[in-house]
């Protein structure tokens, strides 16, 4: 056990006391897709904590509208937009912590209203059928001698509308859309509704290549890091009508010293949450694009 978790404990320990009662249930929020290891890290870590799963966007709409129930003391989400949306809305608190100085900036929110615990490389994934001449970046992926050969999941993902918001804030609105516009002329199939349904067709040669930040493996399936490479994340905020504050605050701090990241390498340097600011305009542009 690290000195910092150490600290977190005891200070939970000295509010039980002072205050003549058990420390209280830290109530988190969180994404359904990571339940599993999330309880288990929990359970792992010294702190009693209620788990609070489901869809994470509909999750981070109700402590945004203050209609969560139990009241959130933190929001845990799976990328980088829901995160942003919650400390837009005014819906989180500054973390205090001295672990949110250890986070590099480009994963952190300017303000301290959130942080990564996690992060993930948007690659561009290759079919065992793939020509050898491989793309270098996400604008390769329209060329011409791509027709029919790519997949894409839904534009409704959050990781889709990273990218789309990245191309964005890169190129501008204009170019993005032309961009998002020659995919669409290069798809295979309609957009999947989940990655690993994406990841099955590129297994099975019925597209070539595809956008996927999922770890999921399959047999001849290769993982290609773009450049610059956009990334997105796994991150941590403490809601600002917290019932139990303090707790909250210790739990994050304990999170984030437990999983502290790395500056991701190969990236243009922008910070995440450039994927929330943008999010609007990427729903946008990909509807323009007929991309569904």
């Amino acid at each position: 056990m690290n000195l910092n978790r150490i600290a977190a404990l005891c200070f939970l320990l000295l509010v039980a006391c002072d205050s003549g009662a058990p420390p209280q249930v830290i109530v988190v929020y969180a994404p359904d897709q990571i339940e599993k290891g999330l309880r288990e890290w929990a359970d792992d870590s010294g702190f009693e904590v209620t788990l609070v799963t489901g869809d994470i966007a509909v999750l981070t709409d109700t402590i945004i509208t203050k209609q969560d129930s139990p009241r959130a003391d933190v929001l845990v989400t799976s990328n980088a937009i829901d995160i942003w949306r919650a400390g837009d809305e005014g819906a989180l608190r500054p973390i205090t912590g001295d672990a949110l100085t250890t986070i590099p900036d480009e994963l952190r929110d300017p303000e301290g209203l959130w942080a990564a615990f996690g992060k993930r490389y948007v690659n561009i994934a290759v079919g065992p059928q793939a020509e050898a001449l491989l793309p270098r970046n996400y604008e390769d992926l329209g060329d011409e001698e791509r027709a029919g050969q790519l997949c894409l999941v839904t534009s409704a993902l959050p990781v889709s509308r990273v990218v789309m918001s990245m191309l964005i804030q890169d190129h501008g609105v204009k170019s993005a859309e032309r961009i998002v516009r020659r995919w669409v002329r290069n798809l295979a199939q309609e957009p999947f509704a989940t990655e690993a349904e994406l990841i099955a067709a590129l297994a099975s040669g019925d597209c070539d290549y595809g956008i996927v930040v999922h770890p999921l493996q399959a047999p001849g399936v290769v993982r290609i890091k773009p450049v610059p490479a956009y990334v997105d994340i796994y991150a941590v905020g403490v809601s600002r009508h917290a019932g139990n504050a303090d707790g909250a605050q210790a739990f994050v701090d304990w999170m984030l010293n437990e999983r502290s990241v790395e500056t991701p390498a190969g990236t243009n340097g922008r910070n995440v949450g450039v994927a929330g600011w943008r999010d609007e305009e990427a729903r946008l542009l990909a509807e323009r694009a007929g991309y569904r």
